[in-house]
């Protein structure tokens, strides 16, 4: 009778850790924001987001530069006279 008790306290003290590790791990682990690779994800959100922001400054950039080769160059062609075919000017002879 005695044996019985015993084995009977021990599959409960057992089974009342188990769960008490469980819910504390399950707890201590959504705290931590690494319950199920959410920590994981979460971390490769955030380096996709600021590459994606790095990409868009370095764009705006190259467009506000006003002196890149991939701007348009309003001299590419060379000089050209403003005044040339617009008729006789009065200093013209």
């Amino acid at each position: 009778m005695e044996g019985d008790k015993s084995k009977v306290f021990l599959a409960v003290t057992v089974a009342a850790a188990l769960a008490l590790g469980l819910v504390g791990g399950y707890y201590y682990g959504f705290s931590k924001g690494t319950a199920f690779g959410k920590s994981t994800l979460l971390a490769e959100q955030k380096s996709a987001e600021e590459q994606a922001i790095k990409d868009a400054q370095e764009k705006l950039a190259k467009e506000a530069n006003p002196f890149s080769a991939e701007t348009v160059n309003p001299f590419k062609g060379g000089y050209q006279n403003p005044f040339e075919g617009t008729g006789k000017t009065i200093f013209s002879q």
